[in-house]
């Protein structure tokens, strides 16, 4: 795979470490944001409050004008409506829950949010924890793309796959992980 797919244009500890004011004197107004161990733990019922309070205030500031929470739901109306809950609870009606085959890194999820929030490309970046679904689906489509370290464990499909341990040797690879 092509490695500069796989590499964030902005790696931090997380979403409240984030230069909104930066980004947007570049002109990214708009974000795809990643829910599971981005916004809250895998199992949280609630952004992490630190999270919620970065957003809001970066909104406050005019540096965001459009969010859309996008994640990868598989399957499970339960599972839908906890997106629904998290994005109401950041005052977004825009949100995406992708079922399997409409998933990250396709682009159906990070397209549909571009349609929602009236935006494009160039003007919106995506934030995420893991490089092969956020970061990989990001840079495909030319989004802005923002790595940040997940918050929790994994669901059992990720660690399964080894996913996590394939990542932590890209990371190395960029410079962005401490050799084991």
């Amino acid at each position: 795979m092509n490695l500069q797919l796989l590499t964030p244009k902005l790696y931090c500890p997380t979403l409240a470490d984030i230069d909104f004011a930066s980004l947007a004197s570049q002109g990214i107004f708009y974000y795809c944001l990643d829910l599971d161990n981005t916004l809250a733990p895998r199992s949280g019922d609630h952004p992490l409050p630190h999270l919620a309070a970065a957003l809001a205030q970066a909104r406050e500031a005019g540096c965001i004008r459009g969010l859309c929470l996008v994640s990868n739901i598989i399957c499970g109306s339960a599972r839908r409506q906890r997106v629904a809950s998290f994005a109401k609870e950041l005052g977004t009606p825009h949100y995406f829950a992708a079922s399997f085959w409409e998933r990250k890194p396709s682009p159906k999820p990070f397209q549909a949010a571009l349609r929602m929030m009236h935006s494009q490309p160039q003007n919106t970046a995506c934030i995420g924890d893991q490089l092969f679904t956020d970061i990989l689906g990001g840079n495909r489509l030319g989004l802005y793309t923002i790595l940040v370290q997940p918050l929790g464990d994994d669901h059992w499909s990720t660690r399964l796959t080894g996913r996590r341990k394939r990542e932590q040797k890209v990371l190395q690879q960029l410079g962005l992980a401490d050799k084991e």
